[in-house]
């Protein structure tokens, strides 16, 4: 119902009539502009609507001032008494916070509630009011993500509009941490699908390269199949065959891999030289090294978890680009020899 219409809680609003003036002379205090400041960087909509949970029907006219006074012109408040009525109001509306109190006769009723809201999915911020303090009631809230006030003045405590604040912050960012997580999520498996495609594309060049520049192998291959009694080659084995590289060899180029991945170029020259010349002197063509360069970064683009893979390829890229350039040099040097 609109406060505007609530007749019972307009008795009291005389009693209320200098608050705003009040509020206002006591905000020359430096902690509470700061307060005035983060309201109005994330102000509680005007159309702020809410949901009371008491046995008896609740005084709000303090709140309303309150919610007047920062701008909320056109708040809604509801009441309900027992555990199904809310229930029941919570599956055909929405609200943008719950107020729940709790006293010694109440409180295992409305702890149940509180459970059962948040087993049916409902995730509206949602304050428990008590005036004394409850380890009990204090649990359940850290369990159900509710907010807690401790204040004999219950309704009508100063500290109820901070308190709703801040519940409603922690929803919003909870909502935004989630959007996050999921626009992360999609955007990694966007960055694994381009990585696919893009060591899909790198390794069909490789093969077209192969068989450019080594056409025999290939004949030789083909006509090895056709014998009879040669089992066919699957599709996962038409990428070229390494059998001259030890592993000690491929260990190390992997590990150097992940370290340049991760730091760069930085001092690695020395050791990309001295992998460069150990698969130089296993007589590796271009086509196999590039090839046995796509299986390590396939194995650690596969290992990321979370991690992102557009770094990865970028990085695998020059380190391929590199390893070309002093695989040239060390087949010169051997030529020259």
């Amino acid at each position: 119902m609109s406060v505007k219409h609530d007749k019972h809680n307009l008795i009291d609003a005389d009693s209320f009539a200098g608050f705003p003036q009040t509020e206002s002379d006591s905000a020359c205090t430096e902690n509470t502009e700061q307060s005035s400041d983060r309201f109005l960087q994330q102000p509680i909509p005007s159309g702020f609507k809410a949901l009371f949970i008491s046995r008896v029907r609740p005084v709000w006219v303090g709140l309303a001032l309150r919610l007047d006074a920062i701008g909320c012109s056109e708040p809604r408040f509801e009441w309900v008494s027992t555990a199904e009525e809310a229930l029941t109001q919570l599956r055909n509306d929405s609200y943008d916070c719950l107020l729940i109190e709790i006293d010694s006769e109440t409180r295992k009723s409305r702890l149940e509630l509180l459970n059962a809201i948040r087993i049916s999915g409902c995730r509206e911020p949602a304050i428990l009011l008590l005036a004394g303090p409850d380890d009990r009631v204090t649990q359940a809230a850290c369990e159900n993500q509710a907010e807690v006030l401790v204040s004999t003045a219950m309704w009508e405590s100063p500290a109820l509009l901070s308190v709703v604040h801040r519940a409603l912050s922690m929803q919003q960012l909870c909502e935004e941490n989630h959007q996050l997580q999921v626009e992360k999520h999609r955007r990694l498996i966007r960055e694994r699908d381009e990585a696919e495609r893009l060591l899909n594309q790198q390794r069909s060049m490789v093969e077209e390269l192969q068989n450019l520049v080594y056409p025999d192998v290939l004949s030789d291959q083909q006509s090895d199949s056709e014998l009879p009694g040669t089992p066919e080659r699957q599709k996962s084995d038409s990428p070229v065959e390494l059998p001259q590289i030890p592993f000690e060899v491929r260990d190390y180029y992997h590990e150097l891999l992940r370290t340049y991945v991760i730091m760069g170029a930085g001092n690695l020259k020395d050791e990309i030289l001295q992998i460069a010349e150990l698969l130089a002197a296993a007589d590796l063509t271009p086509p196999q090294v590039l090839e046995f360069h796509l299986q390590c970064v396939e194995l650690i683009v596969k290992g990321l978890g979370n991690r992102s893979s557009r770094h990865v390829m970028s990085r695998a890229d020059l380190l391929a680009l590199e390893m070309m350039v002093h695989l040239g040099e060390c087949y010169q040097k051997k030529k020259r020899v």
